[in-house]
């Protein structure tokens, strides 16, 4: 198999890794759950006529499990590992393509550094926070 044809199938691999790792539902939720928490929480803080006094209790706890959910769950970190993960992807697909016009030492050398540097990526791909490791 030529270099040209290895390239072809490691890019389609790497670009389907690239999609697999999109931040924005984890952005939404956390950057949105943050929103809304403070939102919640600033309107429970809002004189509120006496037929809806109950109203800011609920808000109140509104906030408090908002706040608790991105604890729990880490949308911020899982936003930023999708981030890091997509531009480590990226930027061995660009390494790659530079290492493709090298020629010689130049060239295997290159080489041997992306793949070292795509194998410690792929094997960081359990350490999701808040996910299940993966086994093996």
């Amino acid at each position: 198999m030529t270099l040209s044809a290895e390239y072809e199938k490691l890019e389609a691999s790497i670009n389907k890794s690239i999609s697999e790792h999109n931040p924005r539902l984890d952005s939404f939720l956390f950057n949105g759950g943050t929103l809304l928490a403070l939102a919640v929480t600033i309107a429970a803080t809002v004189p509120w006529p006496d037929n809806v006094s109950w109203l800011p209790r609920v808000l109140a706890g509104l906030g408090a499990f908002l706040i608790g959910a991105e604890r729990a769950l880490n949308f911020g970190e899982r936003w930023r590992y999708h981030r890091r993960l997509r531009d480590a992807y990226q930027s061995i697909l660009d390494r790659f393509t530079l290492a493709v016009e090298a020629s010689g030492v130049q060239r295997d050398e290159l080489l041997a550094k992306i793949t070292a540097d795509l194998d410690q990526i792929r094997r960081s791909q359990g350490d999701i926070p808040n996910g299940t490791p993966l086994q093996g």
